[in-house]
Order: structure tokens, then sequence, then C-alpha cells
């Protein structure tokens, strides 16, 4: 079980997500949020109409001013749960004079209702005992990543419409230390023993063997989508299929057979891809599924 406060870095659909904090509200001497209706303050509330999201109340929250002039893709959880990502050119300002602090203008039509809906969203968490914590993904390809995550995740809270938050798998990256020491990469041992390779096949063909599941791809490069696929096993094989129910899908035409014999060649592959190295021409010529290969592999915690 991951805890967030304890968790220093998460990934999400392949990219690695800092933890910047929880946005917990502000509250007064007795530990009650303060709730606001700014509303009134608009000199134009009289004549002009509420957006979609602009009824609240709303509450007070903000990030540490260290922040100021961070480009990136952020995103807010909840019980392991994803919630909404976006993009930013200031982190500290998207937040605390976005999310953070509602403006009476932004209240109404022609205003900002994202931060209106996003300022609610947090609101009624923290008010129904849940917490809502951010992360962020510095990066200066913050568009494309943006919306890799939304075609690949669908999070609730992005779009119009608001629907129940979905479980997302997050793989804890570390949790202390000196975040900053450079290792220096090393070319792991990919001698495999027969037996334990054998018994690695065994907990794979037992992962997927109860119904299909889903998965996507793990691309190392940023413009790359992940597609999702479906994986399931029959005897002693691994089938792959088209997703079913995320998107985008992978396009396979019929479903594929992934044996044993080509998981003991792809593994040691694994390794060395897993530990930083390019192994694009070996693996290539190794299998032509050589991208589900390294998601099911990821997915069983190899």
């Amino acid at each position: 079980m991951i805890i967030f406060s304890d968790v220093d870095s998460i990934e999400i659909a392949g990219y690695k997500f800092t933890f910047i904090q929880e946005l917990n509200p502000q509250c007064d001497n007795v530990g009650q949020i303060k709730q606001f209706m700014p509303q009134e303050r608009y000199e134009k509330h009289k004549t002009s109409r509420l957006n979609i999201h602009g009824k609240g109340p709303f509450c007070k929250f903000s990030i540490g001013t260290k922040w100021v002039g961070c480009h990136g893709v952020y995103a807010l959880l909840s019980s392991k749960k994803l919630l909404y990502v976006g993009l930013c050119i200031d982190l500290n300002k998207r937040f605390n004079a976005g999310y953070g602090n509602i403006s009476p203008k932004n209240c109404f039509e022609g205003g900002q209702p994202t931060n209106c809906k996003i300022n609610s969203l947090i609101l009624s968490k923290y008010l129904n005992g849940n917490k809502v914590s951010m992360y962020f993904h510095e990066t200066d390809n913050y568009e494309q990543v943006e919306k890799i995550l939304i075609q690949s995740l669908n999070p609730p809270y992005n779009g119009h419409g608001v629907y129940p938050a979905i479980p997302i798998q997050m793989k804890k990256i570390y949790n202390s230390g000196n975040k900053n020491k450079k290792v220096p990469k090393t070319i792991p041992d990919t001698t495999i023993d027969v037996k334990n390779v054998r018994e690695y096949w065994r907990k794979v063909i037992n992962v997927f063997s109860n119904a299909k599941i889903e998965l996507h791809t793990t691309p190392k490069s940023e413009t790359r989508i992940p597609l999702w696929f479906s994986a399931y096993t029959s005897n002693d094989d691994v089938y792959i299929d088209n997703a079913e129910i995320n998107r985008p899908s992978s396009k396979i035409s019929y479903p594929r057979r992934l044996s044993f014999n080509e998981f003991e060649k792809m593994y040691p592959i694994y390794l060395k891809r897993k530990a930083g190295h390019a192994v694009s021409v070996e693996a290539t010529a190794t299998s032509h599924n050589q991208v589900y290969w390294y998601a099911i592999m990821k997915y069983c915690g190899f």
C-alpha cells in the first residue's frame, strides 16, 4: 500500500511525478474549513450569469513559492485515484492565483470555469473527510504529455463531465536518500537460470489466468502515446488482443500468442532496458511483440 505523505515520487502511465503537497484548505481557529462566496464582489454580478461551476462555495489553499516558473504537467489524486491532470507554464501561479484563490470574475460566464471546478472538487473531498494530493512532472513537452495522459487514462474531471474516479496503477519510485545523486549505469547480469525463468513464466500465467486484464505499453519517449491492450492465458501460453475498455487501443488484427520460448529470450532484454540501456535493435530482432512483453513483465513486477 502506498501512503501518499511518505511517497516522494510515483509513476503514472510511464511518467515520473514528484509529490508536491496535499492541498489543505484554510481552516478557522476551531479547525473548520473556511468557505467563501466571492461572486458578489464582481462589479457586474447583477447582470451576469454564473458559469456551470461558479455557484460555490469555494475554499482557499496555496503551494510554496519555490515552484515559481516551473512548467510541466500536474496530477491531482485522492485515495490512490486519479482525478485530474493539467499543464502549466508556472506551477506557482496556476495554483496560488488560479485554483487556490477564486476571483469573483471567474465565477461568471467569460471567466475561468475550470478554476471553479477544481476548487469545488478539492473542497468537497475535504468536507467528506478525504484528502487531495498534488504531483508534478516537470517537462518542456507539457502539451504532449498532458495529451497522452488524458487520452490514455481519461481522468474523470478533465473535460466537461464529471465521472467516478478510477484507480490507476502507481509505482513507488523512491522514498528517501539523495534524489540528485547520479548512479552510474551498469549492464545488469542477464544470465538467468532455467529454473528461475520457468518460475517467472508461471507467475505470468497465474497473473493473467482469471480474466482478461487491460494494461498499456510503456514507451521511453514522452512523444509516444501508450497504447492499451488486453492479455489473458490459455493453457500454458499468453494471448494479447486489443483493449475493449481503455483508449487508445492497440491495433492487433487477431489475438497473438506469446510463448515461453519467446519470454525466455525477451526477459534478459527487458532487464537491460529497465536498467536504461538501448535495446531496440536486439529486441526487434528477437520479437515483433517486444512492446507488449515489456508491459507484461512490468505489470508482473519483474
